[in-house]
């Protein structure tokens, strides 16, 4: 089969590719190792679909300065590209999300429009091998040979129920660094007694003595792992420091919108036991390991101090990374020193692109990496189109 694009993963970047690349009238083909495309998507933001954040910026992701020029490129068009789908934004917290609130909606209207725009989607087929041949490529997939002007590599990440398909393209001489487990659980031994339980509370992630994250929200406590929202928040700067071998460990504030010696000041004039006393702020299996921790028993009072103190600064220790089959993204991926950041064409093999999660590239939880998988997406497309609008 000749065709113009091939598009390898059926994820948000490689359908929205072929959204953009068949509405200029281009023969599309996106071809995707699963039995359905776009299933990541129907699982963000837990069924809601947290498609991109208000505060999307360079810094937010590990390669600011390769992220730069694809973010500015699509700064404005996130709007207008969902609703040529039909479909209707919301924001909340920053977060933003299909009117519906419907991850299934957004699928369908990603599907929909992909094939009505002219582009074939053929799911439960994997890629076996890639070579060039002159200004074409050849494309082995189960029993299936393609010859194409372009690749656009889109297979994401071996992230939960995803393959890690970097492999095919080491023979055209492309490198990747290896894949951990980025935006998930974060394993902690810290807390025993307290599992299912939920608080409120705010996060420090100090690594080699540095702060590098700092944030409130809900945490939730297993006996074997710090999760919830703010875990997930902190997870992706806490693995790319353990790649680089630093040592670091979590600090909770249980109350942060009160100062250490407003807690002081109630805990010394409640009457109550350490216990009881420390119920006013937490769930009660928190506040055993709260007062445990500070070494105290009996009246409050009598140990106010060493209580507030435990309460604004009760910390953690890490225990490794996850399972990255548990985790919502990885980080690694194809080395970024080999593509245009611009264009996120390939500076060794002509044709070839690299979209999304397939790039040494990951965001901060909540939106970043969808974002960034519609803006390299709208990157490639542009430059395949030779600069036009798409």
């Amino acid at each position: 089969m000749k065709i113009q694009d091939l598009i390898i993963g059926g994820g948000a970047s490689g359908i929205a590719a072929a959204i953009l690349l068949a509405r200029k009238g281009r023969k599309v083909v996106v071809i995707e190792a699963q039995d359905r495309a776009l299933r990541k998507v129907l699982a963000s933001g837990n069924g809601r679909c947290n498609l991109s954040n208000t505060a999307i910026s360079p810094d937010r992701y590990n390669a600011p300065d390769f992220v730069k020029p694809a973010l500015a490129a699509f700064d404005g068009k996130l709007k207008d590209f969902f609703t040529s789908l039909g479909l209707e934004l919301r924001e909340e917290d920053g977060r933003i999300y299909p009117y519906s609130l419907s991850a299934n909606n957004v699928v369908s209207a990603l599907l929909r429009t992909a094939l009505s725009s002219g582009a074939e989607i053929l799911c439960g087929t994997k890629v076996k091998k890639i070579e060039k041949s002159g200004k074409l490529f050849r494309v082995y997939a189960d029993g299936k040979e393609f010859e194409s002007e372009n690749i656009i590599f889109a297979t994401g990440s071996n992230a939960t129920s995803g393959f890690d398909s970097l492999g095919l393209l080491a023979p055209l001489g492309h490198g990747f660094t290896k894949r951990y487990a980025s935006i998930s659980y974060i394993p902690c031994h810290s807390v025993k007694g307290a599992a299912g339980v939920r608080a409120r509370a705010a996060l420090r992630l100090v690594c080699d003595d540095k702060d590098v994250f700092d944030g409130r929200g809900e945490l939730l406590f297993k006996d074997n792992a710090l999760s919830g929202i703010l875990a997930f928040e902190a997870s992706s700067r806490y693995v790319r420091a353990l790649i680089k071998g630093k040592i670091c460990k979590g600090i909770i504030d249980f109350v942060p919108d009160r100062t250490e010696k407003e807690v002081e000041e109630f805990l010394s004039t409640c009457g109550l036991t350490c216990i009881d006393a420390l119920c006013a702020y937490l769930h009660r299996a928190l506040a055993v390991a709260v007062a445990k921790r500070a070494g105290v028993e009996g009246k409050a009072a009598d140990k106010a101090q060493k209580l507030a103190h435990a309460l604004k600064n009760f910390a953690v220790d890490f225990d490794g990374n996850c399972d990255i089959k548990n985790a919502q993204a990885a980080c690694g991926g194809l080395e970024l020193c080999d593509f245009d950041s611009r264009t996120l064409e390939s500076g060794k093999v002509e044709g070839l692109y690299a979209l999304g999660e397939a790039l040494d590239v990951d965001g901060d939880c909540g939106g970043f990496n969808l974002h960034w998988a519609w803006a390299s997406a709208y990157a490639a497309a542009t430059a395949i189109c030779g600069g036009q609008h798409v």
